[in-house]
């Protein structure tokens, strides 16, 4: 690994630690390459301004998430299973990251456009997972799939819009609590157990 990308991965990890425990806002750059015993100017170099950092450090902490559930799926021939393994994966990496995650939300007015296109492209990365957790109950023949990606999506704005609609219940409209989204969790495994229900061959 080329020395620049060692040093875009200690900034990356860095910057983690300070925005999962103190958030984004009461978190500087300077700090960061304090943390690291960086120069100001040598972190600015690889991201210029803590939207490019944010937005690098959501998808750093996603694509770990993505490829611990992709290693899953490799070793998994059993659909719902791995489907409730990502689920709890993904509830688990928002309660080791709340801080991070809390940010995302308090983005949405004004969203940079870096931390857009890096959510768009993460929600991207989960469909494709999704599509092999699928993947694994047509092969077997256990269900039946007309369209994958298409299927896989909706799975997914299912499971955002759901999340939406019981934060809402609970009239909490700006970021759940660990323990709301426990709640949260249980509920949508129950809902896609139905959804894969109806895909039973």
């Amino acid at each position: 690994m080329a020395n620049a990308d060692l040093k875009r991965i200690k900034i990356l990890e860095a910057a983690t630690r300070r925005f999962a425990h103190f958030g984004m806002s009461k978190t500087t750059m300077a700090e960061i390459a304090k943390d690291l015993s960086f120069s100001k100017a040598l972190l600015y170099y690889y991201f210029p301004d803590k939207n490019s950092l944010y937005s690098a450090v959501f998808e750093y902490v996603m694509d770990e998430m993505i490829n611990e559930i992709g290693v899953y799926i490799d070793s998994c021939d059993d659909y719902e299973k791995a489907m409730m393994f990502a689920l709890n994966k993904r509830i688990e990496l928002i309660n080791r990251y709340y801080s991070l995650f809390e940010q995302s939300t308090t983005l949405v007015k004004e969203m940079p456009t870096e931390v857009e296109k890096v959510i768009k492209e993460c929600f991207e990365k989960e469909a494709h997972l999704i599509g092999r957790v699928l993947q694994i109950g047509v092969n077997k023949g256990q269900l039946i799939v007309d369209d994958l990606d298409g299927t896989s999506k909706l799975l997914l704005y299912s499971l955002f819009g759901m999340r939406i609609g019981i934060m809402k219940d609970m009239k909490c409209m700006i970021f759940p609590t660990k323990e709301e989204f426990d709640f949260i969790l249980d509920l949508q495994k129950k809902m896609v157990k139905i959804f894969l229900n109806g895909l039973r061959s």
